[in-house]
């Protein structure tokens, strides 16, 4: 990942340049994609609650159940499973941002 590239590149510095010092770190993501990444957290954790407990939040709302809920009602380990990776996928997209500087002096 990015990870490496900036390895690389402190490597070939370093390599050409020894007596410079290079240092890394995470560049944070702009606010608004944090707070989605930390809401969808959360989201994931009530969301896999509610499919093995078994209790309709639909109903709740007065609003029949969509089909795609009754099958995750139906398939239980699955609709767990698709729900964390699926996320899990949206939370690192938020929270990544493949960004790194360079700065001499």
């Amino acid at each position: 990942g990015y990870r490496r590239v900036f390895e690389e590149y402190m490597r070939v510095i370093s390599q050409r340049y020894p007596d410079i010092r290079i240092e890394g770190e995470n560049y944070l993501p702009q606010p608004i994609y944090r707070h989605i990444a930390s809401f969808l957290s959360v989201f994931k954790l009530v969301l896999i609650g509610l499919i093995i407990v078994g209790k309709d939040p639909f109903a709740f709302f007065g609003m029949q159940a969509p089909s795609i809920w009754q099958w995750g009602q139906e398939n239980k380990v699955y609709a767990c499973m698709m729900v964390f990776f699926l996320s899990n996928m949206i939370e690192n997209q938020c929270m990544s941002t493949g960004a790194f500087e360079i700065t001499l002096n």
